[in-house]
């Protein structure tokens, strides 16, 4: 995450790509020593490089494994927020209707129960950020598709 942090700094440059293939190659060796380690932390993190990262044939970013990795973060912690927002966020910017609906949806019947076993001090902080990126992606599906998800 360090190195992510570093790349954004630099950004564009050449350094910043090669951090990126860094980067990559870190969450890649996390998966295969623990892919369940902080909630599917790995594949949710190569998710969201593959989403953000510059495409071919500047740098390794892709939708395709964005939305395989992100879909997999989802389905080995299905009950994190987290995992369930980047999806629905990644659906939305990609204006699949449908699938980001499910994963609103989705998102919605986990929220009490996250709600009640997420607690404490250390999570503060992550219900915060979540809450308000949950209003934003249900007035995003809202404005996106003129309907309620």
């Amino acid at each position: 995450m360090d190195y992510a942090q570093l790349a954004e700094a630099e950004e564009p440059s050449i350094a910043a790509y090669k951090l990126i293939r860094e980067i990559e190659r870190e969450f890649k060796i996390a998966a295969g020593l623990d892919k369940q380690f902080d909630f599917a932390g790995p594949a949710r993190n190569l998710g969201l490089l593959y989403r953000d990262a510059p495409g071919w044939p500047v740098s390794i970013g892709s939708k395709r494994k964005a939305r395989e990795f992100l879909e997999q973060a989802a389905a080995l912690a299905p009950d994190d927020p987290e995992n369930q927002l980047n999806l629905a966020e990644s659906q939305l910017k990609w204006r699949s209707r449908d699938d980001a609906e499910k994963t609103l949806q989705k998102l919605d019947a986990i929220w009490p129960a996250a709600r009640t076993n997420l607690t404490g001090e250390f999570w503060e902080q992550s219900w915060s950020d979540w809450q308000s990126r949950r209003t934003a992606a249900r007035a995003e599906f809202q404005k996106i598709f003129k309907c309620d998800p």
